[in-house]
């Protein structure tokens, strides 16, 4: 059973509602990692309604979090004075609107293109609106509880004067201090300049520190299920104090997790926004479809990392989801492949069997024709598809100019000379070229004869075919390596390869 169904009965049994929830503080880019999270919290989602359920999805935008850092994507001249603030009160990098939104506004259009449709909760305006003071006042009438919680299995030591609140300075810096003096919702504290602060809890002013605001939110929210990432998981982590603190302190069952493992940029690490170490969600969807972006997390254990190459493993994963699609028609998947894959799709499922060029060939059409009837011409000429759906085609051909222009190694970008190369061919070399010209009037124009013809020549001429591969793409690509010669020369013009040939 397919991991989100097995989490679906699991909530099932307890109720036919459930709130299932996913959120991030956007402090930078959201990333591909990210989405991850998002993703799983989906599929469960849409596990539970197939099962009868009536779950819901929301995604909490935890804006009211600090800047805690200048990071390497902005220009410390300009925020060196915004850290420590709320997210939601930083101005946007662009100048336009605030800095929460200028990060969010992307990844909730990503997620559209995904099929994702999230109820938004952003946690800032839930402070404001007073949303959190029910808990708030339960964790301050319970401090020492409380403290005696985090400690006890945090393994950490509180300072003597610990307070459950971040407070709120008077410019605008979430911070620590001394309290003086606490009626609720009233707590004054002294800041680090000796001032007298004081802060009103109940509408936002300042907020819970974040062992306490996320079994708030649970509470707030009535949250059933939310899957997180390994490094709330570990023990002693905020999971472990969030599940003690809502049984003992808010009196609120704790919500059915799910850990997840990272995405990591193959052979770079985990992606993380503070680092820039990303390739941001609107960014891989430019590349690849978005029912692959889909299949990537959910095809494996969510306890299991992925790691993405944004290079030719791209090629490579799109072709694997197209071949799992083709199984799929014809009904070969076992039962898990055959739910990951249903789960991953945006639109419903076609009734017939696709008929879909790899991906690695469209890398060639891409950069060999100029536009998308060119493309359909070759295509015809070749004879390697037939009745191509065009607007699939055409998405998947921008998604792969995208693809060279940011991510392709530069093993598989070339450009057709429209000039001849100034080479000069040896007398082997010029031998070859004789025997190609010969070859290329007589050979079937098709991928598969034109590829069997270069080893027809080795075999009749006792000359390495590699020598007359390199010869094609010397004069075509000036080059000395380049795409599948076969279906790159069938998408071209016969008369054209041999006139190029011919002109040594």
């Amino acid at each position: 059973m397919h991991w989100a169904d097995v989490i679906a009965e699991k909530l099932l049994r307890s109720g036919k509602k459930h709130v299932i929830s996913s959120g991030i503080t956007p402090s930078g880019p959201i990333h591909l990692g990210s989405m991850r999270e998002i993703l799983t919290a989906d599929a469960i989602v849409k596990a539970v309604n197939d099962k009868g359920g009536d779950a819901k999805l929301i995604y909490i935008a935890d804006n009211a979090d600090p800047l805690r850092k200048v990071y390497p994507f902005l220009d410390s001249k300009i925020y060196n004075k915004y850290v420590g603030m709320p997210l939601a009160e930083i101005p946007s990098p662009d100048g336009n609107g605030s800095y929460d939104r200028y990060f969010l506004k992307p990844f909730f259009q990503s997620l559209e293109t995904v099929g994702v449709f999230p109820e938004v909760v952003e946690n800032y305006n839930s402070y404001k609106e007073g949303n959190f003071a029910e808990c708030t006042k339960l964790f301050v009438d319970n401090k020492e509880e409380t403290r005696e919680i985090l400690e006890k299995i945090s393994g950490r030591q509180l300072p003597k004067k610990w307070f459950p609140w971040t407070f709120l300075d008077n410019d605008g810096t979430l911070t620590d201090g001394e309290v003086l003096n606490v009626e609720w919702p009233n707590v004054t504290f002294l800041n680090k300049d000796g001032e007298r602060v004081t802060n009103d809890m109940s509408k936002g002013e300042g907020k819970l520190p974040w062992r306490l605001d996320w079994p708030a939110k649970w509470k707030i929210l009535n949250v059933t299920f939310e899957a997180f990432g390994k490094d709330h998981a570990t023990k002693g982590g905020s999971y472990d104090t969030g599940k003690e603190l809502s049984e003992k302190i808010l009196d609120s069952k704790t919500p059915l997790d799910m850990v997840y493992e990272w995405i990591h940029l193959k052979g770079k690490g985990a992606m993380h926004s503070s680092t820039g170490l990303v390739i941001s969600a609107e960014d891989m969807l430019t590349m690849a479809p978005p029912e692959v972006i889909r299949w990537i997390v959910m095809k494996p254990q969510p306890n299991r990392h992925i790691d993405f190459d944004p290079g030719l493993g791209l090629i490579n994963m799109v072709d694997r989801y197209d071949k799992t699609e083709q199984d799929y028609h014809e009904g070969i998947l076992d039962d898990n492949e055959k739910r990951a894959f249903e789960l991953s799709q945006v639109s419903k499922i076609s009734k017939e069997k696709p008929n879909l060029l790899p991906y690695k060939h469209l890398v060639t059409l891409a950069q060999s024709k100029t536009n998308l009837n060119e493309i359909i011409e070759a295509l015809e000429r070749s004879g390697e598809v037939k009745d191509i759906d065009e607007n699939k085609l055409e998405n998947r051909i921008k998604c792969i100019k995208q693809w060279i222009k940011n991510y392709a190694p530069e093993s598989v970008v070339f450009e057709i000379q429209k000039e001849k190369p100034n080479i000069e061919f040896d007398d082997l070399q010029n031998k070859c070229i004789k025997l190609l010209i010969e070859k290329m009037k007589e050979v079937e124009w098709s991928p598969e004869g034109i590829h069997n013809s270069f080893y027809e020549l080795q075999e009749q001429n006792n000359i390495p075919a590699k020598n007359f591969f390199k010869i094609m793409y010397n004069v075509l690509l000036n080059k000395e390596r380049g795409p599948r010669l076969g279906f790159f020369l069938a998408t071209m013009n016969k008369e054209f390869i041999i006139e190029r040939l011919e002109s040594y």
